[in-house]
C-alpha cells in the first residue's frame, strides 16, 4: 500500500469538512509552538496577546488561524525569550511523541521517502500558508518550499521553523547516519550566517532562487530503520473507522473521532468541547451522535481502545505513561478500562501482545 492510499483519509476528511481555507495554520500547530516557548520560559499571556485571542479553545487541526498568526508568534516568542534562533530550535528539538499527534505514525513506514510523503500529506492540516513537495533529480532528493505570493523575508522565521521540523525529522530517522547535502533559503539570514549552519549540520545557502533541504538518493529511498509493518497497519486500520463513517454518512460521529483522537492526550475531552469545535449546541451534538448510533461516552472509549492497542503494539511506553495519554487522570481507572476492553488487567499482558491485536 502507497503513502497516499495509507493516508487518504485525510482527502476524505478535508472533502467531507469542505477546502481549508488559504493562508491559514491550525489551532494546533499554534498551540504546540505556544506550549514549547512556554516550556523555555515565554510568557503564554503575551504570546496569545500577540496573535490576538484570549486562549485557544480547541487544539484540533480543522480548527483555524489566519497565518499572520504564525509570524506574529514567532516575533512574540523571539522578543520575550531574547533569542533570534528560537524558531529554529523549537523545530529542531520539539517533534510528536505520540499517536494523538497525526505525524507520529508516520515514522513506521518503508522507506525514509515515504515518511517524508506522509508529512506533506498531512501538510494541509497543519497549515495552508505554503506548501512543501518531494523532488527527485539525478542521485539526490529535496524538499522544496513553495511560499507563494509571500515575502519570504516576512515569513523566514517560520520557514527556519519549517526546515528545522524536517531536518529533525530525518535525525530521527537516520541518526548519526544523518546526510544532509545543503539547506537553501530564499530570505537572507536574519542573524549570524554560521549559527544556521550549525543549527541544520549542514552549508546553508541564502537569497536562493527557492527553499530547499537537499538529500542523496540512496539515503531517501533506502528502507526507514524505524519501519514497523504490524504498527503501520494497526494504525491503518483504526484510521480507516471514522474515514469509513465518513462515507456511510455518519459525519458527526467521525469528526467527533478525529477530535478526540488528536486532543485525548492534550486537555480533557468533553461533550462540551467537541460542540464547540463543531459549532453546535451540546444538545444538538449528543442526539446527533446517539441517532449515527456512537453516543459520546461509547465514543470516547472506542478511541481510547483503539490508542491503547497502538501502544501496546508499539510497547516503548510503560502502563502510567499509557493512562496519561489516554487521558485518565489515575492509573486505577484506565487499569479497570483496560480490564473491560481485554478481559484481564494491562499488567497481565503488557510485555506479552504477539497476535492480540493482529
Amino acid at each position: 500500500m502507497g503513502v497516499a492510499e495509507q493516508f487518504s483519509w485525510i482527502d476524505r476528511l478535508l472533502a467531507q469538512t469542505g477546502e481549508l481555507p488559504p493562508n491559514t495554520a491550525s489551532a494546533n500547530l499554534v498551540a504546540r509552538i505556544i506550549t514549547s516557548a512556554v516550556s523555555r520560559g515565554a510568557r503564554r499571556p503575551a504570546l496569545l496577546d500577540a496573535i490576538g485571542i484570549a486562549d485557544i479553545n480547541s487544539r484540533n487541526q480543522l480548527s483555524r488561524l489566519p497565518g499572520t498568526a504564525l509570524t506574529r508568534l514567532f516575533h512574540a516568542i523571539e522578543q520575550e525569550l531574547a533569542d533570534p534562533l528560537v524558531a529554529m530550535k523549537i523545530g529542531r528539538e520539539d517533534r510528536p511523541r505520540c499517536f494523538s499527534d497525526l505525524g507520529y505514525a508516520t515514522r513506521f513506514l518503508p522507506m525514509a521517502a515515504d515518511v517524508f510523503g506522509a508529512n506533506i500529506l498531512i501538510q494541509p492540516l497543519r497549515q495552508s500558508v505554503f506548501r512543501v513537495s518531494l523532488a527527485e533529480k539525478d542521485d539526490s532528493a529535496s524538499l522544496r518550499w513553495n511560499l507563494f505570493d509571500h515575502d519570504p523575508q516576512n515569513l523566514a522565521a517560520v520557514i527556519e521553523f519549517s526546515v528545522a521540523t524536517y531536518v529533525r525529522l530525518a535525525r530521527e530517522l537516520w541518526w548519526d547516519d544523518t546526510r544532509i547535502l545543503s539547506v537553501s533559503l530564499q530570505h537572507w539570514p536574519r542573524f549570524d550566517a554560521a549559527d544556521y549552519a550549525r543549527i541544520f549540520g549542514c552549508p546553508v545557502y541564502f537569497g536562493a532562487p527557492s527553499t530547499a533541504v537537499e538529500f542523496t538518493a540512496a539515503q531517501m529511498f533506502a528502507p526507514n530503520p524505524m519501519a514497523d509493518a504490524r504498527l503501520t497497519a494497526a494504525v491503518r486500520q483504526r484510521q480507516s473507522v471514522p474515514a469509513n463513517w465518513f462515507d456511510a454518512g455518519q459525519r458527526i460521529s467521525s469528526l467527533s473521532y478525529f477530535h478526540i483522537y488528536t486532543e485525548l492526550n492534550k486537555s480533557p475531552v468533553t461533550l462540551q468541547r467537541i460542540a464547540r469545535f463543531l459549532d453546535v449546541s451540546e444538545r444538538t451534538l449528543r442526539r446527533k451522535l446517539e441517532d449515527e448510533g456512537q453516543p459520546f461516552r461509547i465514543l470516547l472509549d472506542q478511541v481510547r481502545m483503539d490508542l491503547c492497542d497502538l501502544y501496546r503494539i508499539e510497547g516503548q511506553r510503560n502502563l502510567g505513561e499509557i493512562a496519561e495519554l489516554l487521558g485518565y487522570g489515575e492509573l486505577s481507572a484506565f487499569t479497570r478500562a483496560a480490564k473491560r476492553w481485554y478481559g484481564k488487567a494491562p499488567s497481565r499482558f503488557w510485555k506479552d501482545i504477539e497476535g492480540e491485536n493482529g
